[in-house]
């Protein structure tokens, strides 16, 4: 292996290592749906159980977006849509939670929280975006 391949490897490695998490709880009653876009551009759908199914996952570069719907139908213009983005650049994670055509989760509770001092918790998607280390973990609870 030539060193520069190997010391960026490394470097990669590392940056990924340190980097916070994504987690999300649905405490919600019924399924919900989650797709996923990275840095990469390449998105993908899940659904999460109800009743305390949890989804996790590095943040890593920028561009992280994580939509939840209560339907597999993401990409349609009537479908209510609660929106978190987050992205890390150096050493902080910039993180926002926003609504596209309504919010799914009216009326239920949402709670984004990171788990280092100064995270500050959203309750309201507002679209304003917050900061804090990159290396919190952060935690979106719905229901």
């Amino acid at each position: 292996m030539h060193a520069t391949t190997f010391i960026a490897s490394v470097l990669a490695l590392t940056s990924t290592a340190l980097a916070g998490n994504a987690g999300i709880k649905n405490n919600c009653n019924q399924d919900i749906f989650l797709t996923t876009t990275g840095p990469s551009q390449k998105s993908t759908q899940m659904k999460i159980a109800a009743n305390g199914g949890y989804f996790s996952t590095p943040i890593v570069g920028q561009g992280n977006s994580f939509g939840l719907t209560k339907n597999a139908d993401y990409y349609s213009a009537n479908t209510p849509k609660l929106i978190w983005g987050a992205s890390d650049s150096n050493g902080v994670t910039y993180y926002s939670l926003n609504t596209v055509n309504g919010n799914p989760f009216d009326g239920q509770s949402i709670s984004l929280s990171g788990n280092q001092p100064g995270c500050a918790t959203i309750t309201n998607p507002d679209g304003a975006t917050k900061a804090c280390t990159d290396k919190a973990d952060f935690y979106l609870q719905v229901c």
